[in-house]
């Protein structure tokens, strides 16, 4: 890695290490770029201001964060050299973690750096800019990413009938309860998700019987099919107390049904149908 920020094609500091680091952040990931190289000595007064990267994956090179600014305002340069580090703090969504993940495909994180700053010399004052492909070590980022919290939730796709809108909507509204606080509404609809299914498949009694036949002697001859819609009339009768009784659930429990409710769904032979749509759901 050659990252230099030049003053008239000379450079003042070059940068030749990158490490990057995590933390967790409200609403995203946080990562820390730490760039790491030596200054130059400069025979006149200089300031390099403004400094800022920009990152993108590298191969094709396609932008992911067009400029971070740096934590160090400014760096002045004086008649002898010296190291210089500087970070650059970002956060990160979940949709663009995920775009990097199913760029580096288990490898190292091929990126493009990009690194902007104005020079001010005198009464002159120029901008410089370079750029290099640099690759961060799979066990570095998949450091930063623990320490992110990234890998504290799990993506499941969930595949839903073309005839869908009537159970997106359910799902939406699951999930619009939870995040407004109406938990046991939450769970009221997952409800309705698992009779709309019964519906759907015309299995209401074979779930039920299945659940009879769980709780006695010939339990032991129960296929795996059997032992799904078994699970699945036990996942109704935990909706139950959301549409009646007085008990109330928490968050936790909410999101615990729900995440139950769409994974459990998602198998083809208990649930939605394969071959159609699919539909994204984090738990």
């Amino acid at each position: 890695m050659r990252l230099p920020i030049r003053h008239n094609g000379d450079y003042i500091v070059e940068f030749d290490q990158l490490t990057v680091h995590g933390r967790e952040a409200a609403g995203g990931y946080g990562l820390t770029f730490v760039m790491r190289g030596n200054r130059k000595p400069c025979q006149s007064k200089m300031v390099l201001f403004d400094i800022s990267l920009s990152v993108s994956l590298a191969d094709p090179i396609r932008p992911l964060l067009l400029s971070i600014p740096s934590s160090d305002r400014l760096i002045r340069c004086h008649d002898f050299p010296s190291g210089e580090q500087i970070a650059f703090e970002t956060v990160l969504n979940r949709e663009q973690v995920n775009a990097l993940e199913e760029y580096r495909q288990e490898k190292d994180l091929k990126l493009n750096l990009g690194l902007r700053a104005l020079v001010a010399s005198g009464d002159e004052l120029l901008s410089s800019f370079d750029c290099t492909d640099i690759a961060v070590p799979r066990e570095q980022w998949l450091s930063a990413l623990k320490n992110a919290g990234y890998r504290n939730t799990l993506l499941f796709e969930v595949p839903l009938p073309a005839t869908s809108d009537g159970l997106a909507s359910l799902i939406s509204k699951a999930q619009e309860f939870i995040e407004t606080g109406h938990y046991k509404d939450a769970v009221m609809q997952c409800r309705h998700i698992v009779e709309q299914v019964e519906s759907m498949r015309e299995d209401k009694q074979a779930s039920a019987s299945a659940n009879k036949m769980a709780h006695s002697g010939e339990r032991r001859e129960m296929s795996s099919v059997d032992r799904l819609l078994s699970l699945r009339e036990q996942l109704k009768n935990i909706c139950q107390l959301g549409a009646h009784g007085t008990e109330e659930f928490t968050r936790s429990q909410a999101k615990a049904v729900l995440g139950m409710t769409m994974a459990l769904l998602a198998e083809p032979t208990v649930g939605f149908a394969s071959g159609h749509e699919l539909i994204e759901e984090n738990h």
